[in-house]
């Protein structure tokens, strides 16, 4: 089960929201000649220097641990966070190196870009590639020079963003000040990409941290307090306006595709007591299914994340090497990849 360390009455947006477009993909698809291959980043222990990469051939079913490790012939870093594909080129976020880390499809280095900050996690649009700053900016990286050619000042310690139409939404969970008197930040802001700025704020439910693009709008997951204020699914219309999904409220990682919003509960609560539930939710036809997933329900599930065909769905237990299992839309499995420690993102390149 996923232990929660997120790290959530300003003004509304005074502006026009642009509708989303679904002709760009916030990751663009890798060469469609590439080899069927999933890779699965494991961020490992913080500060252990740990963070791999695992390589599975889905034709084969060839596993390969260290995949990064032995392409490079040096370890990904300390804390990987994020991995997306884009261009024909790899991102991965290693937050503990201060790094963005950019490479082949067969994950051979071809430059690290270095932050100022940590880097949490990335969304492409446009030829650019935008990164959270957990000191609270957003970063843009020219994919060509790949340089951080500018920074945006945003909330308290961004976790997600996503790409709607001509605007950046990005999730200010205030984390790393939970235990003070200022408390989560509960705002997500919007960026103008054309301008790179801030054209507003958007009050959400505290500790907002994962934001998901439908096309349309943006699905925004908040953890609350883990006491009295619960986790929340909210949504952000093209107008600005948020509302809370009363059908699916309770939802804290998730993922579009297909036309469904994936995801589950996975939380503890002040006494450390765990709840899990799986939730899919369709917004044209409002169809709840819970669980979604028709085999075995995974008793400890850490992250989700859309790869091409597949729903994934990673487990860990903080201590042991996790997996990664592969759904097809149905809630089928299909393949089920060992993995290594924290595994948090699965990309397809298919």
């Amino acid at each position: 089960m996923k232990r929660f360390f997120n790290f959530s009455v300003l003004f509304a947006a005074s502006f026009l929201f642009a509708a989303c477009s679904e002709d760009e993909p916030s990751a663009e698809p890798a060469n469609p000649n590439s080899r069927n291959v999933c890779y699965v980043l494991n961020s490992g222990d913080w500060k252990s220097n740990n963070s791999s990469l695992t390589m599975y051939d889905v034709e084969s079913g060839e596993v390969v641990q260290n995949y990064f490790e032995l392409q490079n012939g040096r370890c990904l870093g300390n804390t990987a966070n994020d991995m997306i594909v884009y261009g024909g080129k790899m991102y991965i976020a290693v937050a503990g190196e201060s790094t963005i880390e950019v490479t082949t499809l067969d994950a051979i280095s071809v430059g690290q870009i270095k932050c100022d900050a940590q880097p949490r996690y990335l969304a492409a649009h446009g030829g650019k590639v935008y990164a959270t700053y957990y000191d609270g900016h957003v970063a843009r990286i020219d994919t060509l020079s790949l340089e951080v050619e500018a920074k945006v000042k945003v909330g308290r310690n961004p976790e997600q963003l996503a790409v709607c139409g001509n605007r950046l939404y990005v999730a200010n969970s205030g984390g790393m000040d939970y235990n003070t008197e200022i408390g989560y930040d509960n705002t997500v802001s919007v960026v103008l990409l054309s301008s790179f700025a801030e054209v507003g704020k958007l009050q959400v439910v505290m500790n907002p941290a994962n934001v998901v693009s439908d096309g349309t709008g943006v699905y925004v997951a908040s953890y609350g307090n883990y006491a009295d204020v619960p986790s929340t699914l909210q949504y952000i219309s093209p107008d600005g306006s948020v509302k809370v999904v009363e059908k699916c409220s309770n939802m804290t990682e998730m993922c579009f595709n297909a036309g469904v919003l994936y995801g589950f509960f996975s939380q503890y609560d002040e006494n450390w007591n765990a709840t899990v539930s799986y939730v899919s939710y369709n917004p044209q036809t409002e169809a709840i299914e819970s669980p979604w997933i028709k085999e075995q329900q995974l008793p400890s599930p850490y992250k989700i994340s859309a790869a091409g065909e597949y729903v994934c769905v990673t487990s860990s237990d903080y201590i042991n090497d996790g997996d990664a299992y592969l759904y097809n839309i149905e809630g089928e499995l299909l393949h089920e990849i060992p993995a290594g420690l924290n595994p948090v993102k699965v990309v397809s390149l298919k």
